[in-house]
């Protein structure tokens, strides 16, 4: 049986988008409610690996109790809260943006458009999603 299949251009893809480069922006450890900020953390290190050196260099900056030594060869650091993460860079809070809403389509040979479609409206982006549902039921129905 040979089954009428639509070309590569009849197929569509909707995303809705916040990007983080243009949608959010870095945050402090109390912004985002951090629990190591919050609660405060513990790191383990192997002594003599960079990874201690790196806790060690930053006694200027943090302050920690220990280090206690482990069973296991390893020394565990004590960070008490109040103190930004090791992670605060990753600390990202959204801006008060409407997401992006993109239709990507392709064209005859079924490459993606270089430029996908950018709907200004949310409304706008369910109309055109509405009617590409709606035309692909059109084109089962038909056979």
């Amino acid at each position: 049986m040979i089954v009428n299949r639509p070309g590569p251009s009849a197929f569509k893809t909707y995303e809705i988008v916040a990007p983080l480069a243009s949608h959010f922006r870095a945050a402090t450890c109390e912004e985002v409610e951090c629990r190591a900020y919050t609660n405060g953390w513990k790191t383990t290190v192997l002594p003599g690996q960079p990874e201690h050196a790196q806790v060690l260099a930053l006694a200027s900056r943090y302050r920690w109790t220990g280090p206690e030594n482990n069973a296991d060869g390893t020394v565990t650091f004590t960070f008490p809260p109040g103190q930004r993460c090791f992670r605060q860079a990753q600390h990202r809070v959204p801006l008060e943006r409407e997401p992006l809403y993109v239709v990507r389509g392709g064209d005859a040979r079924g490459n993606p458009l270089r430029t996908p479609a950018v709907q200004r409206r949310a409304d706008d982006w369910v109309d055109d999603f509405a009617n590409h549902q709606q035309a692909i039921a059109d084109r089962v129905e038909r056979g």
